[in-house]
This record gives structure tokens, C-alpha cells and sequence, in this order.
């Protein structure tokens, strides 16, 4: 397992980021994968103690800020950090599935993801 890895537990949520960015959101009553929530594939941009604040760059996140996160389309604020935990193997095992599932399908019919065909 990686140094780099971090997992962010919210109160609903755990955000799991390598480096600066979040490779996956997980629900944390059902213990399931969100491919398609906001922050999914977004880049950490630090924390934010409210939700008005803007994010204090290259600052160490802390139990009970907020984390703020970029998307392509949208700035995304988290609920108060929880608990900061480094993955287990078994947690990076189940992360690698997902991902594999959702972009590698072998089949695009399995996938919640599908790519845009000609007709």
C-alpha cells in the first residue's frame, strides 16, 4: 500500500485520494461505490473551515474542516471531516475493482458508465 493514499471520512461519505486527487467516493451506511458522485475524479484543493471560505492551499487537512475539491464543472465542499485514516489493502483491493468495473467493463452494457456510440 502507497503513502499516498488518505481516506476521508465525512459523516455520510469516505473520500478516498491519491496525491490530490479523490479516486473514489464511497457511501458509508451501504459500503457502496459512487462512481457518478460530484467528486468522484476531482482534485483536492484543501480545507475549508466553512462552507463560504475559500480552500487554504497546500495546507494539511484536519478533523472536523471541511474538504473542498475541484471538478471540471463545479467547486464541491464536503461535510466536517470525521476521521482521516490511511486504506487498508482489502479497501484498495475493492477501490481497484470499481474503477475496473466502471472504465474497463468487459462489456459496456455492465458498465454505469457507457460510452457514447454511433448509431
Amino acid at each position: 500500500m502507497s503513502a499516498d493514499y488518505k481516506l476521508y471520512l465525512t459523516y455520510r461519505s469516505e473520500y478516498l485520494v491519491l496525491g490530490d486527487l479523490c479516486v473514489g467516493v464511497r457511501d458509508r451506511r451501504t459500503s457502496a461505490w459512487l462512481p457518478l458522485h460530484a467528486a468522484a475524479c476531482a482534485h483536492v484543493l484543501g480545507p475549508v473551515d466553512s462552507l463560504e471560505a475559500s480552500p487554504l492551499l497546500a495546507v494539511k487537512l484536519r478533523v472536523g474542516e471541511h474538504l473542498c475539491l475541484r471538478s471540471p464543472t463545479r467547486r464541491i465542499v464536503t461535510g466536517p471531516i470525521v476521521a482521516i485514516e490511511e486504506p487498508s489493502a482489502s479497501l484498495l483491493r475493492d477501490a481497484e475493482r470499481n474503477w475496473k468495473a466502471q472504465f474497463e467493463p468487459s462489456d459496456l452494457r455492465h458498465s454505469a458508465v457507457m460510452l457514447a456510440t454511433k448509431p
